[in-house]
């Protein structure tokens, strides 16, 4: 059977609750409020980023709808005043010709307001488009501020956590280091198991960590020599015998 002093025995108990105070550091790190949260604001800020690429599509297409009708416009315009002034001038034409022709004014004219129309109407589209786009873009950058100050918090807590794991490994280490080297290796040993590691056991057979042994087991570890490294088989850790 492997052998540890008993005073080393009771350490590694001091031991293992640092290594417990490590571990709930390192989740408090990987689990840190925070990442979730920059994740979602993050992904929130690429998502909009979409948005404002489609925004930007639809301004391309309302500028393009707006130099149509402002072009359809203009030669509306342009036949108008070349047929007015045809009109006015009234050379070679006959009585006919001239009503013919205002009635063709008529349908210009009529077909320019048409397009006065849609020229406004593209107009207000492309007002309407840009304006997503300008409020998309605020929505990013309010975004992105967010994630900033987020960042910034998180650097913060994990600056202190990494700040209390050096202290506690510190001091955990120099703690584990002179240990017996049977003691060392069987507590390294159950941890990579997972579970309890070592736990430390009262005379009535109760742990700190809920497990309460046998009348017949607590006889059987208690009846070791004192330095008898003692490794139950039910819980695959180290049993350290507790006077109190």
């Amino acid at each position: 059977m492997a052998t540890a002093p008993a005073h080393d025995q009771i350490t590694l108990l001091d031991v293992a609750e640092l290594d417990r105070q490590i571990a709930r550091l390192g989740r408090e790190d990987a689990k840190h409020p925070l990442r979730a949260e920059l994740g979602a604001l993050i992904n929130a800020a690429a998502a909009r980023a979409r948005d404002r690429d489609a925004a930007a599509e639809a301004v391309a297409a309302a500028e393009g709808r707006l130099a149509s009708a402002e072009e359809t416009s203009a030669s509306l315009r342009g036949q108008i005043e070349r047929k007015e002034a045809q009109l006015n001038s009234g050379e070679g034409l006959t009585s006919r010709d001239l009503m013919a022709l205002q009635e063709e004014i008529a349908g210009l004219r009529s077909l320019l307001e048409q397009a006065a129309d849609a020229e406004f109407a593209a107009l207000e589209a492309e007002e309407e488009a840009e304006a997503e786009v300008a409020r998309i873009d605020r929505e990013i950058a309010a975004l992105k501020e967010r994630v900033l100050q987020g960042r910034a918090r998180l650097e913060d807590d994990v600056a202190r956590i990494i700040a209390q794991r050096r202290e506690i490994q510190a001091e955990r280490d120099a703690l584990f280091a002179p240990l017996a080297d049977d003691l060392k290796e069987a507590y390294e040993r159950a941890r990579s198991h997972g579970g309890y590691a070592v736990m430390g056991m009262r005379p009535d057979g109760s742990t700190g960590a809920g497990v309460r042994f046998s009348p017949l087991e607590v006889a059987r570890i208690r009846a070791l020599p004192d330095d008898a490294l003692y490794v139950s088989e039910d819980y695959d850790c180290i049993v350290v015998r507790l006077e109190g």
